[in-house]
């Protein structure tokens, strides 16, 4: 039912919300895996993370890089896949994702701005 699709998605909510404003980077970082592994596969492949790059953009709206089209979006979800995708087998997995996001400087100040943000 609606009501209970409805109540499913609120607490994923208050779940995640939580996690960004309490949880250590380590959580922070597996949440952020999930909302990329869009169907829960434990892996992101590129078409998952060009999916959400695009709809965090299309949410920021006037703030984000104006410049930043469909050519912009698939260059830096290259350059993520760069970053990540360690085995080069066209996915990045959970172990692939974190190692990454902890080696990189610029992943590490946004994880841990958040901790200030809430």
């Amino acid at each position: 039912t609606k009501w209970s699709n409805f109540i499913s998605m609120f607490q994923d909510f208050v779940t995640g919300l939580s996690i960004l404003s309490r949880g250590s980077i380590d959580e922070k970082l597996r949440w952020t895996f999930s909302l990329y592994d869009i169907n829960g596969d434990g892996c992101i492949t590129r078409e998952e993370m060009t999916d959400i790059v695009t709809a965090v953009y299309e949410l920021m709206g006037k703030f984000a890089d104006p410049n930043l089209d469909h050519q912009g979006v698939r260059e830096k979800v290259d350059r993520m896949f760069q970053k990540m995708d360690g085995n080069r087998d066209g996915v990045v997995t959970l172990s692939e994702f974190l190692e990454a996001c902890r080696a990189d400087p610029d992943i590490s100040t946004s994880m841990a701005a958040l901790d200030t943000a809430f």
